[in-house]
């Protein structure tokens, strides 16, 4: 409902402010307000007839050509607000700006630039949104780190999001760009797939050539949670993908450990399922070993932090914010953490930008996907 009230408003704003005041013929306008309300119904109309909000089934070309009119349509709502401000400031300056206030509203060359830069930037923003992520290098620097783990690599995957939009050729590609990288551990944290089981088979099933010496494990996400919960633990499995659930795994290279622990999602609540536990994850774990904690979401990042000792957390969920500017707003609600690293009081935190996105709204700019691949070095 709310994804419907903001379209409508936005659609409504361009159409008083934008398609109203242009100095066009009427069937040219009239052309445009059937665009504007088009644009404006396409999520709702794939909500309430293809499948769902979260995993509207439709082919690949239908959802992009959909969500670049949706989001083209947002962006010239933006462009209308500025170019607002600068009517505000034109009558401000009384006869000096009627010029410049006449020719911002009036000539349709500055309404065919308008159009023309929403359009270009919705489909640069969905071709930086559905493309396979490039690969983002870092050092993850450990106190006290076992030499047996120097060097070994972590591959971080977050927010694949498999759907009818990013579908298996993607996901194969995906994989084969991880596989390239011989990481020797490969870690998920959440939000995997959207849609049932058998919608999603076909598109999953490269996910089951990862490759890693210490294996493959995951977190689960809110997404998990929505469609086919216990399906998708299981099919996971079948792929050989792990999901640690408030538990942990040890994992030995060169006669050293390392404690890799997960919890479950904060949604798990909302659906009578067991809360995400720290201290449960890593009970009974080895003492003084490297911990490694994976949590779908960051927001609680201070708090497990205080409950009970790791190294570093592995979380996701943001996508980075998708789009400069925007990314405010997102890190105001997951708790000040957005992308990137931060420093807690003991341990240090990275939140993935996302290795794709929610077929919902496939728009990145500024804000690029990607594949992290950490190397574990002694912290000096």
């Amino acid at each position: 409902m709310r994804f419907a009230v903001f379209h409508a408003l936005v659609a409504l704003w361009v159409l008083w402010r934008f398609w109203i005041p242009l100095p066009i013929s009427r069937g040219a306008k009239a052309a445009g307000f059937l665009a504007t309300l088009a644009a404006a119904a396409f999520p709702a109309a794939t909500a309430l007839f293809c499948g769902g909000l979260i995993s509207p089934e439709l082919p690949a070309w239908v959802l992009v050509v959909g969500n670049g009119c949706d989001f083209a349509l947002v962006m010239l709502g933006a462009l209308t607000l500025a170019r607002e401000a600068v009517i505000f400031f034109s009558v401000l300056a009384g006869r000096k700006g009627e010029r410049l206030h006449a020719f911002v509203q009036k000539d349709r060359r500055v309404a065919l630039g308008m159009a023309a830069a929403a359009a270009g930037l919705s489909a640069f923003g969905i071709h930086e949104g559905i493309r396979v992520p490039d690969v983002r290098r870092m050092d993850l620097a450990m106190k006290d780190l076992p030499e047996g783990l120097e060097g070994l690599t972590i591959v971080q995957l977050s927010d694949l999001h498999a759907s009818a939009l990013l579908t298996e050729p993607h996901m194969a590609a995906l994989v084969e760009r991880v596989n390239s990288l011989n990481p020797d551990l490969i870690v998920l944290t959440g939000d995997i797939v959207d849609g049932t089981v058998s919608a999603r088979e076909k598109d999953v099933l490269p996910l089951a050539d990862l490759r890693a010496p210490l294996g493959v494990f995951a977190c689960e996400g809110n997404h998990e949670h929505y469609i086919d919960y216990d399906g998708w633990l299981a099919r996971y499995r079948e792929l050989g993908i792990r999901v640690l659930r408030n538990e942990w795994v040890a994992l030995e290279r060169n006669g050293a450990r390392l404690t890799l622990g997960a919890v479950t999602d904060p949604w798990a609540r909302r659906f009578g399922r067991e809360f995400p536990d720290p201290v449960k994850a890593f009970a009974g774990s080895p003492s003084g070993v490297p911990r490694v904690l994976l949590s779908h979401q960051p927001k609680h990042a201070r708090l497990f932090d205080d409950a009970v000792r790791f190294d570093v957390q592995l979380s996701g969920h943001t996508h980075g914010g998708q789009i400069v500017g925007m990314d405010r707003g997102v890190a105001v609600l997951n708790g000040t953490f957005v992308r990137g690293w931060y420093e807690l009081r003991r341990a240090r935190l990275y939140v993935h930008s996302g290795s794709g996105l929610w077929n919902g709204f496939p728009v990145r700019l500024g804000i690029p996907s990607e594949i992290a691949l950490f190397t574990l070095k002694r912290a000096s």
